[in-house]
């Protein structure tokens, strides 16, 4: 793997994280983020949630393919797909 890739896995990984505390901070009544991801997991509501904060990966995808950094859209692609596989364990146990 080279530095590129691992950069856009990086990326990848870190950004719906990001979009998550961006989203409790600014449009949420509840201002902490450990207190919103209690009420979500009590809901039954993480997987959900996970996947629209994985959108954000598709912005900065297209961002890095309309720019020719294909290598980094390969990785925030794989990184997407390991959200995948998590959900989906999730939605089984």
């Amino acid at each position: 793997m080279n530095n590129k890739l691992i950069k856009g896995t990086l990326v990848g990984i870190i950004a719906p994280v990001a979009a998550f505390f961006v989203y409790v901070a600014f449009f949420s009544k509840i201002q902490s983020p450990k207190l919103m991801l209690l009420k979500i997991i009590e809901l039954d509501r993480l997987s959900h949630v996970i996947s629209l904060c994985l959108l954000i990966n598709l912005i900065i995808f297209f961002m890095n393919i309309k720019t020719y950094r294909d290598e980094e859209a390969r990785g925030i692609i794989f990184a997407t797909i390991l959200y995948g596989v998590f959900i989906v364990l999730l939605k089984i146990f």
